[in-house]
């Protein structure tokens, strides 16, 4: 290879350039350090502004637990009917007439959906429109109720939290005419604050005092009960139709032995046992179900807002590093 001749115009331009070097290479020591600090800081800044705006408005996950604390004899409970709202649904009250939704969860244990109307979904969706609803029933390919003994557990997402604070439950005793269960007070269990934050874990204990006769269909163990296979009686034998029953035109009360003749009935899970199923006697001390509630913890995701300022925060130590092996 030959060697490099320069003329005499073009010394002085590489001399200017040496300097122009020169002048590059003190900025870069001056003005980068204090330029990465920067950069660093304001990424710092935006990641956490980034992850708190993040936390305080993300989607929540919920795990529900359901346990029927009964033995093998007494009564299941259809699919648990879970509703999320803003504190406004009062779903039933003492005393007044229970509404169609109620009246089909009551008699027939169906809650949905939102979009069938005269269903407790879609009653639901009607006083909340943002609200969210979900049922919880046994896993398998058996029956779907809740028995003795059995427990679920299902995750929900909340996609709103700070719209959908407070829940709202119900679930039909089985066997049974229109006798059920849930709180009568939308106010009862606040999931969250205003800010969407959690405020459990918590359990919520179900006991014989909140059964409700729904006052839509009268009570007889051979007329119209859902969840029977045989009546146990001569007279009546076999499994009833569970939608023949006798319109009562009642109005909601606490149970109080909507199931007597029921002691010698089958269900599809086995034959009833009279010593377990007479709640009535001390319905306090009746503990039958238990619904826990708990957050399940997920890495909270970076904005993209974030990574992009990290990306280029990462480009321009690229092109220092470029320019430095440049020199």
């Amino acid at each position: 290879m030959g060697s490099l001749v320069f003329s005499a115009t073009a010394i002085p331009l590489l001399a200017k350039c040496k300097r122009l070097h020169a002048v590059h290479i003190n900025l870069d020591q001056r003005i980068f350090p204090m330029t990465h600090s920067r950069f660093a800081g304001l990424a710092a800044l935006a990641l956490m502004a980034g992850v708190s705006a993040s936390a305080a408005s993300a989607a929540s996950q919920l795990e529900f637990t359901v346990e029927n604390l009964t033995s093998s004899g007494s009564f299941s409970f259809t699919p648990l009917y879970l509703g999320f709202h803003d504190g406004s649904f009062d779903a039933f009250d003492v005393g007044q007439a229970a509404s169609p939704g109620v009246e089909l969860l009551a008699e027939l244990g169906v809650p949905g959906p939102g979009s069938q109307p005269g269903t407790v979904a879609a009653e639901r969706l009607a006083v909340v429109p943002g609200s969210q609803g979900a049922v919880i029933a046994a896993p398998g390919n058996g029956v779907p109720t809740v028995d003795p003994g059995e427990s679920v557990s299902q995750v929900i997402d909340i996609a709103d939290p700070a719209s959908n604070q407070y829940l709202t439950f119900l679930s039909m005793l089985v066997p049974s005419n229109d006798t059920f269960f849930g709180n009568d007070d939308p106010l009862a269990y606040q999931l969250f604050d205003s800010a969407g934050n959690f405020t459990g874990p918590f359990s919520i204990d179900v006991t014989a005092q909140i059964f409700y006769d729904a006052g839509t269909e009268l009570n007889s163990a051979t007329n119209g009960p859902a969840f029977v296979v045989d009546t146990g009686n001569p007279v009546f034998p076999g499994a009833p139709d569970a939608t023949a029953g006798g319109v009562e035109n009642g109005v909601i009360t606490k149970a109080s032995n909507p199931v007597l003749g029921f002691e010698t009935v089958s269900t599809p899970v086995g034959a009833l046992d009279s010593g377990l199923i007479r709640f009535a006697d001390d319905p306090v001390n009746f503990s039958f179900a238990r619904i826990s509630v708990q957050e399940v913890t997920a890495p909270v995701p970076l904005p993209a807002g974030v990574w992009l300022g990290l990306s280029a925060f990462g480009a321009l130590g690229g092109l220092r590093v470029l320019g430095r092996r440049a020199a």
